[in-house]
C-alpha cells in the first residue's frame, strides 16, 4: 500500500494506493461511506483494496475532501464537491496504472456518490453499490440525525456520532432517492448485507426501468458500516468482500 497526496496542490486529497503484483489492466476506485460509518468501514476497505489488488486490479482508497487527511474543512464539503474529488480520483487511477477504464465500488452514502459521479463517464465500466443508500431522510434517521422541526426556524447544523452534519451536508442527503441511481450508468452490482433478502428489490426495479445493467446479490455477513471491528470477536465481512471480488473478475 502506498499513502500519497494528488489533485490540486491547494485542495490536495489524500489517497491510498494498491498496486496488483504482477501487473494488470483493470482499475478500482472505493468511495467510502460518510461520518462514523466511514471510520467503522475502514478496516472492510483497506480488506477490499487488497483483494481486489491480488486479483490485478490497481486499487485507489481515499479521503473526501474535507474529511480524514485529505484538505479542506468539513464545513465547506458538499456533495458536489464529493464528485469532483471522486472524478479526480478516477483520473489518478488511470494515470497510475495506465488504464482506460476503471470500476466505482461505494457503500452507503459513498454507493450514492459513486452513481453520481458514473452517470455518463465512458471510462467507468462497473458499479458496485455496496448497501447503497436510496432514501436520504431514513439514512439521516438512522445515524441520529435530529428531525427538524416545521417552521423551527434555520438549520444550524449538528454533531451525529461525533461528526459534524452541516445544512448543506443535510440537503443533499436529503435529496438521495432512486432517482439519484439514473440513466447512464455501466453494468452495476447491487450488493446487500442484511438479513432481509428483498431489501434491494425497489431500487433494482429503479434500476432495470431506466435499463441499467444491474445484478442483485444479497449476502448475510456483518455490516461493516456500523460495527466495530474486534469488539465482541466481530470479524471483518469477509463473504461480502469475496462476492465483490468474484463479480468484479
Amino acid at each position: 500500500m502506498n499513502p500519497f497526496f494528488f489533485g490540486r496542490s491547494e485542495s490536495h486529497l489524500f489517497g491510498a494506493y494498491d498496486s496488483p503484483p504482477a501487473g494488470g489492466a483493470r482499475g478500482a476506485v472505493l468511495c467510502y461511506p460518510f461520518g462514523r460509518e466511514y471510520l467503522l468501514a475502514h478496516g472492510t476497505f483497506r480488506l477490499l483494496a487488497r483483494s481486489l489488488s491480488a486479483a490485478g486490479y490497481h486499487v485507489l482508497r481515499f479521503d473526501y475532501s474535507g474529511t480524514g487527511d485529505s484538505a479542506g474543512e468539513l464545513a465547506d464539503a458538499s456533495e458536489a464537491q464529493w464528485i469532483d474529488d471522486i472524478h479526480a480520483a478516477i483520473d489518478e487511477t488511470k494515470d497510475l496504472g495506465q488504464l482506460g477504464q476503471v470500476a466505482l465500488i461505494g457503500m452507503r452514502y459513498g454507493g450514492a456518490l459513486a452513481a453520481l459521479a458514473a452517470r455518463g463517464r465512458r471510462d467507468v465500466d462497473r458499479l458496485v453499490l455496496w448497501d447503497p443508500t436510496s432514501d436520504g431522510a431514513s439514512y439521516l434517521a438512522s445515524v441520529g440525525a435530529p428531525v427538524l422541526a416545521a417552521g423551527g426556524g434555520e438549520d444550524a447544523g449538528c454533531e451525529v456520532s461525533g461528526v459534524v452534519l452541516t445544512p448543506r451536508l443535510r440537503g443533499d442527503i436529503e435529496h438521495v432517492t432512486h432517482a439519484t441511481y439514473g440513466h447512464g450508468l455501466p453494468r452495476t452490482l447491487l450488493l446487500t448485507t442484511g438479513t432481509a433478502s428483498d431489501e434491494a428489490v425497489p431500487l433494482r426495479d429503479h434500476l432495470t426501468a431506466v435499463g441499467v445493467a444491474c445484478t442483485v446479490k444479497h449476502v448475510p455477513d456483518i455490516p461493516a458500516w456500523a460495527t466495530e471491528w474486534g469488539r465482541a470477536g466481530a470479524g471483518m465481512p469477509v463473504v461480502a468482500v469475496n462476492a465483490i471480488v468474484g463479480w468484479m473478475t
